[in-house]
């Protein structure tokens, strides 16, 4: 009885032996996991800070999305990509992850999971200093040009800009968005706070140039779309970004950035 009973131990421990590597191995593979991030290729700062060559050196969304690879210590990549090409990117599996988005502002917004809502996107009306204020959506609009983003969704005018009571035109750029305004091209425009702050800061001189609403356009808290066929999963996302919300960490980034979460 002895024997047996010391054979059968022997076993449990191999067994527990070869357990216990298993999980070493399986903790290992999830560690080396890869996080891929499409990002837009046509936000600038503060949102984005490209070098000259157009690689990511930083801004706000990879302040975030470093950290939040590194509590899932996944090894993070960023590739930029078109509006047009983002949506795609993360849907066909090409990229896991996408940040500052929205399900308002996807085609397709149940091909991929949402994440809790990160960061508020706050878009107002820019017009030329000499000029009224638009505070009062949509009726100020109407009948004006009015330049917006192209690929954008804006459904607080969808039905005005449908029937032709605003005129829509299409740019790719913030930068020349104002260009655009200011040479007399249109009569207002929309970005968002932090798209409007990083133009003035690349060119403070203009600033004088221009009049914000006070009164939002729209106010969105955006989410992180994460690919049905990524490895990784909706609850893994999840808990990490909460841990940044109340570790303070997000609240950091944006104060980084002169921008705030209310």
């Amino acid at each position: 009885m002895k024997r047996r009973r010391a054979s059968w131990l022997t076993a449990l421990s191999g067994m527990a032996a070869l357990l216990s590597c298993w999980a070493c191995t399986s903790g290992a593979l999830a560690a080396e996991q890869p996080l891929r991030v499409a990002i837009y290729e046509n936000l600038d700062y503060p949102l984005n800070i490209f070098d000259k060559n157009h690689q990511l050196l930083g801004g706000l969304q990879k302040d975030f999305i470093d950290q939040l690879a590194k509590k899932l210590s996944a090894q993070v990549s960023y590739t930029p990509y078109s509006r047009r090409r983002i949506e795609s990117v993360v849907i066909q599996g090409d990229a896991d992850l996408m940040c500052y988005s929205s399900p308002a502002w996807f085609d397709l917004p149940k091909e991929v999971g949402w994440t809790v809502a990160t960061f508020p996107q706050v878009e107002r009306v820019v017009v030329l200093a000499d000029k009224a204020s638009i505070e009062i959506v949509p009726q100020q609009m109407e009948g004006k040009k009015l330049v917006l983003q192209l690929g954008y969704h804006y459904p607080q005018i969808a039905s005005q800009l449908a029937d032709g009571k605003i005129k829509r035109i299409d740019l790719t750029d913030v930068p020349g968005m104002f260009r655009l305004l200011a040479l007399g091209g249109a009569d207002a425009m929309v970005s968002s706070d932090g798209e409007i702050e990083g133009y003035f800061k690349n060119f403070p001189e203009k600033r004088s140039l221009y009049k914000i609403s006070k009164t939002p356009f729209s106010v969105v808290q955006t989410q992180c779309a994460l690919s049905h066929k990524s490895a990784w999963k909706l609850e893994q996302i999840n808990s990490a970004i909460q841990f940044l919300q109340e570790n303070g960490e997000m609240d950091r980034i944006m104060r980084k950035y002169g921008l705030s979460m209310r």
